[in-house]
């Protein structure tokens, strides 16, 4: 998991002023871990400073992604990217009823693996697809067929 400190520090070393504005998408990222996207965080921190901008929004968390403190998610057949601020490794789960992504935690080998098939593995990403169980609680029998 990240650390505000180190997340400020990454700014500054990708000389992006600290601004308040910043540092609000960045509490945002610690205290909500729902996968937001750009559009969310600007909704969400626009009250409080009336001036920001969307671009700024998106700059911020294009210099945490680029230096590894802030995930960008993509699921195919949804053109929304999320962003997540938990780096370490886990697997998602895509309502594609209610279009929530959710955190999964389950053991797999494969993040230890740099190799397979003589391919250096960089980065992995592990999306489940179906409908979570809330949507399945809220459904009936026949609407889950």
């Amino acid at each position: 998991m990240n650390n505000h400190a180190a997340t400020v520090e990454i700014l500054k070393e990708n000389d992006v002023r600290v601004t308040p504005q910043r540092l609000a998408v960045v509490d945002y990222l610690e205290e909500n871990h729902i996968h937001p996207s750009a559009e969310m965080i600007f909704q969400a921190i626009k009250p409080r400073f009336p001036s920001l901008s969307l671009a700024t929004v998106y700059n911020t968390l294009d210099v945490l992604e680029r230096a590894g403190k802030v995930l960008k998610i993509s699921i195919a057949g949804n053109p929304k990217v999320y962003f997540e601020y938990n780096t370490d490794f886990h697997c998602h789960f895509y309502c594609k009823k209610c279009f929530k992504l959710y955190d999964i935690f389950i053991e797999y080998p494969y993040e230890y693996l740099k190799v397979i098939e003589d391919h250096k593995i960089e980065e992995t990403n592990i999306h489940f697809k179906g409908t979570c169980k809330d949507c399945i609680n809220n459904s009936t029998s026949t609407d889950l067929q």
